[in-house]
């Protein structure tokens, strides 16, 4: 607790908020955020802002973007329980994201027909310019179906589909949702600012992030501990466990794989 006075601010006060989310399974993801509050931070937050997209730093706002959607890939990975990778690619050159985006559209509503099909879908554009699709989905499948499909989507001479499970210990989950995930931030230029970045099939049902609790103090190890306390509490293992501190932007992140 400080009570420094600063210009015409005083009373200055950090802050630690504990949030949770819950997938179930032990998986659990807890952050701790920090916040310096102080009297004249209303009128602060006020203040006039740019509207989206108005902004002249575009390169930071793309990037900003891309750190959003890549947060809701990981969310809805692991809100579908996605242990497998299919990846779709193309023997032409093909550079178009529209064409992409229609062929993947017919391929999952092909494959629709002859089974569930829940995924999270995100292109990548290769070094010489091609696109090609990396698609997350639970439960074994069947690469020979969905590369027939594939197939009379975009040409039998024009394409190959590979399904793979990158981490094939039980629980490590929320790696895939991590590694799916960093595609979206790798080329983050590619994209315009309101452009979707990833696909998904519809109803997904993302857990609410509620709050665990709130420090009034400037301890950060406080806060981490905190933070393991309540994923503990929920019986989650911290056996491979995911976590992210940044000290500078005061932010603790951890994610537990399921049980």
């Amino acid at each position: 607790m400080h009570d420094d006075s600063i210009g015409n601010f005083s009373a200055f006060r950090r802050e630690w908020v504990i949030r949770g989310r819950n997938f179930g399974d032990g998986q659990v993801e807890v952050s701790a955020t920090r916040f310096d509050r102080y009297v004249g931070a209303q009128r602060m937050s006020s203040m006039p802002k740019a509207r989206r997209g108005e902004s002249e730093n575009t390169e930071q706002n793309l990037m900003d973007a891309a750190k959003r959607a890549k947060q809701q890939v990981r969310l809805r990975c692991k809100a579908i329980g996605a242990d497998r990778m299919i990846t779709t690619t193309y023997r032409e050159n093909m550079t178009d994201k529209t064409r992409l985006k229609k062929h993947f559209d017919a391929f999952r509503r092909r494959v629709a027909k002859i089974q569930g099909f829940e995924y999270v879908a995100v292109p990548e554009r290769q070094k010489r310019g091609a696109w090609h699709l990396h698609i997350a989905v639970k439960g074994r499948q069947n690469y020979r179906v969905l590369r027939a499909i594939w197939h009379s989507v975009v040409g039998v001479d024009n394409g190959n589909v590979d399904v793979r499970n990158p981490f094939r210990e039980k629980g490590l989950r929320h790696k895939l949702a991590a590694y799916l995930g960093k595609y979206i931030t790798k080329d983050f230029g590619e994209h315009a600012l309101n452009e979707k970045r990833y696909w998904t099939s519809r109803g997904i049902a993302i857990p609410e992030q509620h709050p665990i609790a709130h420090l009034l103090c400037d301890n950060p190890a406080e806060a981490i501990k905190t933070v393991f306390n309540a994923a503990l509490r929920v019986g989650s293992s911290l056996d491979r466990c995911q976590s992210y501190w940044n000290q500078e932007l005061g932010c603790f992140w951890l994610s537990t794989r399921e049980n």
